[in-house]
């Protein structure tokens, strides 16, 4: 439910980032306490098995703004992210990995550009701090993905958005996976993106969960998004 006290919500799932938790939580606060509005922290506990939710049970203790969002078996990206805009009460929403590697202070660049008439505005993590073959993957997938939808987008599984509260309450998050193709999916219930490039930053703590079969995973959610849209909107 829409609260006309909050501007911003921040939608941030985590999965086992124990060593990320109080860092990225300091560092989003920065961001946002800049922009002097009120806004509220969105935290998804996506089942981890180490010190994650105790330090964000800690952080909503002393921290008024914190929302949190627990789940005791892990459910995947997908339903985290459902979960977390569901308790979206801001005008506006932001969503970033809690694993450090999206840079908060990206946030108020996004947010300009929400405000030049898009519904959503993506991060484009031009200069990306991943592995080789996770970059060339990514990059292949992301041409292919781009020519089949028509899009200009260069990074669409970039997990660091904007969106406007309409596009947060159109954005349709039936299937496991569909978090991958956010942009799509809105772009598909009329909405209208940008993107602008954005700071990527290497793995400093805790393990990447790009495992080897995650490729093949992609493609068929995005083989089954091409024949059977209807299915995912």
């Amino acid at each position: 439910m829409a609260d006309s006290n909050i501007e911003y919500s921040i939608v941030v799932p985590f999965y086992n980032e124990e060593e990320s938790v109080t860092i990225l939580y300091e560092s989003v606060k920065r961001a946002m306490d800049v922009l002097r509005a009120p806004y509220e922290l969105i935290f998804i506990n996506d089942g981890s098995t180490d010190g994650t939710y105790p330090l964000l049970k800690e952080i909503k203790e002393r921290d008024d703004k914190v929302v949190l969002v627990h789940s005791e078996k892990k459910r995947g990206q997908t339903v985290s992210l459902e979960a977390g805009f569901g308790k979206v009460r801001g005008k506006v929403a932001v969503s970033l990995d809690g694993d450090m590697q999206n840079d908060p202070q990206d946030i108020p660049s996004l947010l300009e550009e929400l405000k030049k008439g898009y519904d959503f505005v993506c991060g484009w993590r031009y200069n990306r701090k991943d592995p080789a073959s996770k970059k060339i993957t990514s990059k292949l997938a992301n041409l292919i993905q781009g020519n089949v939808f028509k899009s200009h987008l260069h990074d669409i599984s970039c997990t660091l958005r904007a969106y406007t509260r309409e596009a947060v309450e159109a954005l349709p998050l039936k299937r496991n996976g569909a978090h991958r193709f956010i942009p799509y999916l809105l772009m598909m219930k009329g909405k209208k993106g940008s993107e602008i490039k954005v700071n990527h930053r290497s793995r400093d703590h805790g393990k990447s969960k790009y495992g080897f079969t995650r490729p093949f995973k992609v493609s068929y959610d995005f083989l089954t998004l091409i024949f059977n849209r209807k299915s995912w909107i």
